[in-house]
């Protein structure tokens, strides 16, 4: 996978690049110099010509190899790189530590893992306070746990590595947007092997009848500007979609603001109705600074993960979770911390529901970027598991996209370094840490499904939404785990708001079928609001009955014509009296708190019945406490709609 598709090593223009390139002068210059022209230039491919020269001009010449390696490191050669440092290691008695690990990288990438070990303990010796994982390094000693599974893999490649990259699939209606630099050449100074490459564009390819895929089509170019697009992520049933692309696209603009080699990648919203590409907005946190790339925005909108390389982070890209707000923004990214993030760099997540995937050249693998996955808790991530063979490879592997996990799309390089390739997949091993559950409302009179419904399921273990990771009209589908239990709440207009819990169970490789019954709205028919509690002989809300009653908010807010009243009951303890006017106070202090939400307050009438209305008409002294409970009780009438 070449260096600046990764993050960071991303070209502006070609006349600012040949206008470089004609500025270099070779006169009087050493090979050596020759070499750390090109450098400067930015064209690692050509310093290797005068690299080879010094090397073989000065054999002994110790700077002159570790060049030499690095360029080849810098083009992805790991053939070359593992050589040529090998020759610098001869030469030298002592030297820095990070010489050692990127020799070992390069053994791992050309699958030498049985050279690995000394080396392993070599650097252990030198660098202790490097930051560098040593599980990592310790993995390429043992790479047969990464083939455990592979068996029960078919892969195959999609597209063809000519003299081209295909890369970053997402999907987009009947198959998948991808991005490639296929298209007419501009001639620049690369810093691939060649000294010719192309900008990154959008292409659709759609799946035949037979299985394979149409001639992919390039997206329309009002997304398509002179510079890099991609990688992208669709989401919202594909009506939008948040793409990366240079943070510039007048190329003026670029030569006037151009300091070095690099244009950041920055991200970008937009809306998708009829193939047609609209409203194009900036993420708020973009910046010339730094890359902002690789989005993964979960099916319904709610939340984003994305690499950046801004200071701060662990390594050389981390990824980074953002939360959509209330005012169509986002909150403050967070970054998601050292179980997923490394010194090394993480890259390309995708998302099914809230199993994440991501690729790393800093977790333990077979070398190169491997694939990743793990399981959110809201913004926690579980325990992160190597994908294993042949998903990944000793070289990059990267842009895993699944709707299931059992069958999807990446990309990798193992067929030839330079180019990028799309391989499909899939997986028949049972597994035993997943199960699917489809979400849907029914109408309780009907029993039919009904469409255009929202539905929101609830981790109880923390309280935290899940993300579905698909969604039609009437039915969301997520990812859980076994034996736990979830708050499902469904909402649709004219109807009432239901919460229904539910227990996953310890079913394996099933998937669950959970309707949620929704009431339809009438005038004079009323709900009970469960969980609605006060302190003991007072009005006072308990914080967890406010968390029931912003569902309740959110129903009026749905509902903007309805009216209601709030009816409050108490049991049969105390007084009449009394229970008359504590029970005015508390469906008060209910009608109160919504207000203060910003419901109307000519849309609400507060009522209390004291213990006029029990739903256990029980004998003094003999009502148990589950009967008071019972009694205890806050309800909705509509009165209105």
């Amino acid at each position: 996978m070449k260096e600046y598709i990764l993050v960071c090593c991303l070209i502006i223009a070609s006349l600012t690049a040949q206008g470089q390139y004609a500025d270099i002068k070779y006169i009087g210059k050493s090979s050596l110099a020759k070499g750390d022209a090109e450098v400067a230039n930015g064209s690692y491919a050509a310093s290797i010509k005068y690299y080879k020269m010094a090397t073989e001009e000065e054999p002994t010449n110790a700077d002159a190899q570790l060049k030499l390696a690095k360029s080849y490191w810098k083009i992805n050669d790991m053939l070359n790189a593992e050589k040529a440092l090998a020759a610098y290691i001869k030469l030298q008695d002592e030297f820095d530590p990070e010489i050692i690990r990127e020799y070992i990288e390069a053994l791992a990438s050309n699958k030498n893992y049985d050279k690995i070990k000394p080396w392993v303990a070599k650097y252990q010796a030198k660098a202790k306070e490097s930051g560098i994982r040593i599980d990592r390094l310790d993995a390429f000693s043992n790479v047969e746990q990464f083939n455990k599974d592979s068996k029960y893999y078919t892969v195959s490649h999609l597209t063809v590595a000519n003299d081209w990259s295909d890369m970053a699939p997402t999907y987009y209606k009947e198959g998948y947007l991808f991005i490639s630099d296929r298209h007419e050449k501009v001639v620049i100074r690369s810093k691939t092997k060649k000294t010719q490459s192309n900008y990154l564009d959008i292409y659709y390819t759609k799946k035949r009848p037979d299985g394979g895929y149409m001639k992919p089509n390039r997206l329309q170019k009002k997304i398509n500007t002179k510079y890099h697009e991609g990688p992208l992520c669709t989401y919202q049933n594909n009506s939008k979609v948040v793409l990366t692309r240079n943070n510039l696209n007048d190329k003026k603009k670029a030569q006037r603001s151009r300091t070095d080699d690099q244009n950041k990648l920055n991200l970008y919203f937009a809306e998708i109705e009829n193939d047609n590409i609209k409203n194009i907005s900036q993420f708020q946190y973009n910046s010339p600074e730094y890359n902002n790339a690789h989005p993964a925005v979960a099916e319904d909108g709610s939340y984003m993960i994305y690499a950046s390389d801004q200071p701060g982070g662990l390594g050389g890209a981390d990824l980074y979770i953002t939360y959509a707000t209330a005012d169509g923004g986002w909150s403050e990214p967070e970054n998601l911390g050292s179980k997923v993030n490394t010194k090394g760099s993480e890259l390309y997540p995708s998302l099914t529901g809230n199993v994440l995937y991501f690729a790393s050249n800093g977790q333990p693998g077979l070398g190169g970027m491997d694939v990743y996955k793990t399981v959110l808790t809201g913004k926690e991530p579980g325990k992160v598991t190597n994908l294993g063979s042949p998903v990944n490879s000793s070289k990059d592997d990267f842009g895993l996209i699944t709707k299931t996990g059992r069958e999807g799309y990446f990309v990798s390089n193992r067929r030839n370094e330079l180019y990028d390739v799309i391989y499909s997949y899939t997986y028949t091993k049972k597994t035993d840490d997943k199960l699917i559950a489809h979400v849907y409302a029914i109408d309780t009179i009907s029993n039919q499904v009904l469409s255009n419904t929202a539905i929101n399921v609830v981790d109880t273990r923390n309280n935290q939404f899940l993300a579905p990771f698909e969604v039609r009209s009437d039915t969301f589908t997520y990812v859980l785990d076994t034996g736990v239990e979830y708050s499902v709440i469904a909402a649709r207009q004219q109807y009432f708001t239901n919460q229904k819990v539910f227990f996953s169970g310890s079913e394996i490789n099933d998937e669950l079928d959970w309707p949620v019954p929704l009431d339809s709205m009438a005038v004079g028919k009323s709900i009970r609001l469960d969980d609605i509690y006060y302190d003991f002989d007072k009005a006072t809300l308990r914080d967890s009955s406010k968390y029931q009653l912003n569902y309740l908010i959110v129903m009026l807010q749905d509902n903007p014509t309805m009216k209601a009243e709030l009816h409050s009951h108490t049991d049969t303890r105390g007084s009449e009296s009394y229970n008359m006017k504590l029970s005015k106070k508390r469906a008060k202090s209910v009608v109160d708190y919504m207000v203060t939400a910003g419901i109307n307050k000519d849309r609400l009438v507060p009522v209390g019945f004291g213990e006029s209305k029990p739903l256990v008409d029980c004998a003094p002294g003999e009502c148990t406490e589950e009967d008071h409970q019972l009694n205890r009780r806050t309800e909705l009438l509509v009165t209105d709609l």
